[in-house]
């Protein structure tokens, strides 16, 4: 069984069509905030099964077209008017069609097991079978920076990895931070996880896992 909403792939492949037809130039940021705007102001359609997605083809799909087409063209008139993203905020897709491992995107807190007070200085590593994962584009370097801008708190989201099927698989993440004045700590992140089918030119969809708080220990033997 799996749960899919029916409108995130109408939506983009008709706003691909749009832009196509309008020769409205956008970058790849800019794309995903005209999908997004618009499904956030279309009903969503899940469905669990194979029959729902036949079942879904009964309905009048020239009138939700209309529908849809509508708030596209909304989107765009409003993402094209802002300033074009720079290349910093550009997102990676999906470069080849297959089964991709996805891994989820990791959120965390870390704190000072003296006083919890939250950590503002630390580096936080995520390495999969000895090798450091790569960061889903540049806005999720790894090691994720924890600084005094948003203290004690670290994300990351991986890119995806192409597999032969789409059978179930144990990963295990070693997470390493470093922070000065604390020992460092070490911990082992282990997930079940089934590869998705993507086509080429995709956008991953990401699942999102909070660990627990992170408690750093002093270190007694750095000279004060």
């Amino acid at each position: 069984m799996y749960l899919v909403n029916l409108m995130e792939q109408k939506v983009s492949k008709l706003a691909d069509s749009y832009l196509k037809e309008k020769n409205i130039p956008v970058n790849t940021n800019m794309r995903m905030d005209i999908i997004a705007y618009t499904l956030n102001r279309v009903q969503s359609q899940y469905v669990t099964s194979a029959r729902g997605v036949l079942h879904s083809y009964n309905k009048d799909p020239i009138q939700s077209n209309t529908e849809v087409l509508s708030i596209i063209a909304d989107a765009c008139e409003i993402v094209t008017r802002r300033k074009e993203n720079t290349l910093l905020e550009s997102v990676p897709s999906i470069y080849e069609s297959g089964y991709y491992l996805t891994y989820p995107s990791i959120m965390g807190n870390i704190t000072s097991s003296n006083n919890f007070e939250k950590i503002d200085n630390a580096l936080v590593y995520i390495f999969s079978e000895g090798n450091i994962l790569h960061g889903y584009g540049v806005n999720f370097p790894n090691p994720a920076i924890v600084s005094s801008n948003v203290p004690g708190k670290f994300m990351f989201c991986f890119m995806p990895r192409k597999v032969n099927s789409n059978q179930d698989i144990e990963v295990k993440l070693d997470i390493i931070i470093e922070s000065e004045k604390y020992m460092q700590y070490e911990n082992v992140l282990s997930y079940k996880l089934r590869p998705s089918y993507y086509n080429a030119g995709d956008m991953p969809l990401f699942s999102i896992e909070e660990v627990n708080d992170i408690l750093l220990i002093e270190n007694n033997n750095i000279p004060s």
